[in-house]
């Protein structure tokens, strides 16, 4: 991969001298950011999970995506990726062990390219996958500390990428199109929290959020995006670095979680069956599935290597509206079982299964298939699990 030298991250000897220079970096950048002049671009960091308990060593993580990390500090909590020709592409550092923070120069066509195919080939790694519900709790948490009259902002977004096979050649051929929305509020938090229950109401696109500006004490805020990717626009990189550790502390406690209420035990029977003891996550939509969208969603789902959801399997139909797989989530290659229908998803985890088989369900179903899904785990609604309640109605 091609790295423009001005995106270079130096060799430096200990974790406070990286913190130190992007911090340099941070407080260079004008208020005007359209007027920037910068030796390297904005700095992006991606945040992203790896393995719990007992795991590898993060330079053979990280070899698995055909890169190559040394280690920085000491405690062995800070590595610089290199790449093929030896330049500094990235740090990381990592945060209890199952997550990390991939700090980059790198523009953000190349840098998103970069993590995407580094998570892609890599089933020790995945994205932080953040669901509307868990927009909203850190929404919460921004109105809370912030005065209503700072500027915030806020991205509502949906693709219905199954509406349509999309193989049409003719561009007037209205069957294949497909509604794709995206709206983006700028303006201060009070007014933007007089707004969201409204617009999501009236419209249901504006239920899925994709992007939330958490507001820097030091002035402008970083961007979070529903993949883990957070770029720093304020004048401080400790300050970034503060907005990830809360974001990775929220998302780590959801998850725990998900997975303390999921994870089942089997059994033998005496019909040599299996008995499930345990929770199961339901995604509930909020209308039924046209019967082609539901289809085309399961075709691209199991028929598919390199689906958004990151799911392989065996799809059973057991009728033209329901399907039964017995499921592999491609981050960390485990198994799990999936009921699906028009109407709901159904997902059962064996023990030590990830919970971020759920968040990645969850957020990516509000994206591409249904914005307003509500989704259970056990019988307890997945946003009840974040502080604030997770919810659009009534936040502010």
């Amino acid at each position: 991969m091609y790295v423009p030298k001005t995106a270079h991250i130096p060799f430096l000897s200990a974790r406070e001298d990286y913190f130190d220079f992007f911090d340099g970096l941070a407080s260079a950048v004008p208020k005007n950011l359209d007027k920037r002049s910068l030796p390297a671009g904005l700095q992006k960091s991606y945040l992203l999970e790896t393995v719990g308990g007992e795991q590898p060593s993060l330079s053979a993580i990280i070899a698995r995506s055909g890169y190559r990390c040394e280690t920085v500090s000491e405690d062995k909590a800070v590595h610089r990726l290199v790449d093929e020709h030896g330049n500094g592409l990235a740090v990381l550092e990592s945060f209890s062990g199952r997550y990390l923070a991939l700090y980059t120069l790198l523009p953000s066509a190349s840098s998103d390219n970069f993590v995407r195919k580094m998570v892609a080939s890599n089933p020790l790694l995945d994205h932080l996958w953040i669901s509307s519900e868990s927009f909203m709790s850190l929404w919460s948490h921004v109105r809370e500390v912030n005065s209503g009259r700072r500027y915030g902002k806020i991205t509502f977004e949906h693709e219905s990428v199954f509406e349509s096979a999309g193989d049409a050649k003719d561009e007037l051929n209205f069957e294949n199109e497909r509604r794709a929305s995206r709206f983006t509020m700028v303006d201060r938090l009070d007014t933007i929290a007089a707004q969201l229950g409204p617009l999501s109401s009236s419209y249901a696109p504006l239920a899925s959020v994709t992007n939330l500006r958490i507001p820097s004490p030091a002035g402008g805020g970083h961007e979070l995006y529903y993949d883990g990717k957070v770029t720093n626009r304020s004048g401080s990189f400790l300050d970034h670095r503060s907005a990830l550790l809360h974001v990775v502390d929220l998302y780590a406690n959801l998850t725990q979680k998900v997975e303390e209420s999921l994870w089942v035990a089997g059994q033998a029977t005496s019909q040599d069956g299996l008995l499930l003891n345990g929770a199961v996550a339901e995604l509930v939509f909020n209308e039924p599935l046209a019967d082609e969208v539901f289809k085309r969603w399961m075709i691209n789902l199991f028929n598919n290597r390199r689906n958004r959801f990151r799911i392989s399997g065996y799809a059973t139909w057991l009728s033209a509206r329901k399907v039964h797989a017995n499921a592999i989530d491609q981050h960390l290659w485990q198994p799990l079982l999936l009921e699906i229908t028009p109407e709901r998803l159904i997902a059962v985890l064996p023990e030590g299964t990830c919970g971020n088989t759920i968040n990645r369900l969850v957020s990516n179903v509000q994206r591409m298939v249904d914005p307003r899904v509500v989704a259970y785990v056990g019988d307890v609604e997945y946003a009840s699990l974040l502080p604030g309640a997770g919810k659009l109605a009534g936040i502010g």
